[in-house]
């Protein structure tokens, strides 16, 4: 099967701290990644890299086959936009607007989409996160959990075929933070394309396809749950799991 994604060979450099060090990937269509791993390991500066949010100093970045993104293929670039979709830890809804017109401006303004047709699938897609009543507020009457499922269905209004998470529920109370999984369990069963950085060991478990262990700006283990969980090959995958398990 061919890759959705392909990454070879990527770094990041900030100066002369290096982040990402020479890392490989491939991602399948359908399948959902989880990247675990400690603070500081380089997580969420790779997966900002996967769709050129950090530029990578070294390596390359293709999405189903297509063009080497690089900052500048302008070509490449503009397919990314339209075909990878990202969620963060911290929303970044428009407060000055209300729910459904941040869910339009991207697809009225990068897919030229009507703005009937876009007001009525983001309704849509509103209404299955059971945020409907919601489309005329703004982002600051929402409550923290009810944001992050706006910022899922934002991205989905772009027809993605993969979507990336970086640590979705680290900003959430614990209360809020299974409406936001319940979300994301459901894109993983319809067939989405996932990468997610998470701290959400369960998560992990219950629905990743594969497990990345990063450290040190390193892939240093991957593999299935069920081999990650309760038989890991690496010590340093061992010391992790055994400290957030445990």
């Amino acid at each position: 099967m061919k890759p959705m994604l392909t990454v070879r060979d990527l770094h990041k450099h900030f100066g002369e701290h290096e982040v990402v060090k020479g890392v490989d990937l491939d991602v399948s269509e359908g399948e959902v990644v989880v990247i675990i791993g400690p603070s500081g390991s380089g997580k969420s500066t790779f997966i900002r890299c996967l769709n050129s949010l950090e530029e990578p100093t070294a390596g390359t970045v293709v999405i189903d086959g297509g063009e080497s993104i690089q900052a500048g293929n302008r070509r490449a670039l503009a397919r990314l936009r339209e075909d990878v979709g990202m969620v963060f830890q911290d929303y970044t809804l428009f407060p000055h607007m209300t729910v459904l017109a941040n869910m339009t401006l991207a697809p009225v303004k990068l897919k030229r989409a009507s703005r009937a047709d876009a007001e009525r699938e983001a309704l849509a897609l509103l209404e299955r996160v059971g945020l409907q009543h919601k489309a005329d507020g703004y982002p600051s009457e929402l409550s923290g959990g009810q944001q992050q499922r706006v910022a899922i269905v934002r991205a989905l209004a772009m027809k993605p075929r993969l979507l990336l998470f970086d640590e979705p529920t680290s900003a959430l109370d614990p209360e809020t933070v299974g409406d936001v999984l319940n979300v994301m369990k459901g894109l993983a069963a319809e067939g989405m394309t996932m990468i997610v950085v998470t701290h959400e060991m369960g998560f992990a478990r219950e629905v990743a396809d594969r497990v990345v262990f990063f450290a040190d700006g390193r892939i240093v283990e991957m593999g299935p749950p069920s081999q990650m969980f309760t038989a890991p090959k690496e010590a340093r995958t061992q010391q992790f799991l055994h400290s957030v398990l445990h």
